[in-house]
């Protein structure tokens, strides 16, 4: 679609604002269905925190990442197929989008740096970090329950796919 029509792309683009216009009106204090807007942003905010907040790293730059690293910790926690982060990663690219951290030019700090990031983010609660995972395309959820050396993992392989 990317490359495609661009009757149709308009058409994604307005449904798509209209979508989160009516989710952000329904849910304001972000206690149901809004918190899911943030899919990809837990590692987002960690990565543009890590950049800087330069151009090295666009906000939606860092979202497609932040998407695509969601989905592979779904994936590692066994919540969706094994399939999923390699689809979701080809969509991305399509659309002309950045999907890893070797997307990203320059140095990055370690993993227990971009954790430590993490942690600031505005969604930790109780001291825990909350993601947005998903069980599939589709099928987001809110979950505080990602254990420490998962989300280790995946970061570890990222950085070291650099």
């Amino acid at each position: 679609m990317a490359a495609g029509d661009m009757e149709k792309r308009l058409h994604a683009v307005k449904r798509s604002v209209e979508m989160k216009a009516e989710i952000v009106a329904r849910d304001e204090t972000e206690e149901g269905d809004r918190a899911l807007l943030n899919f990809g942003h837990t590692f987002c905010h960690a990565l543009e925190a890590a950049t800087g907040y330069s151009d090295r790293l666009l906000h939606g730059e860092g979202v497609a990442i932040g998407c695509a690293m969601a989905f592979e910790l779904s994936q590692r926690l066994g919540l969706c197929s094994q399939e999923a982060p390699s689809r979701v990663r080809a969509h991305l690219r399509d659309m002309g989008m950045k999907t890893d951290l070797a997307d990203i030019e320059g140095e990055l700090p370690g993993r227990d740096a971009l954790i430590d990031l993490m942690a600031q983010d505005k969604k930790v609660l109780d001291g825990k970090l909350r993601f947005i995972l998903a069980r599939g395309i589709g099928e987001a959820f809110v979950t505080s329950d990602v254990p420490r050396d998962v989300l280790a993992g995946v970061l570890d392989d990222a950085l070291a796919a650099r």
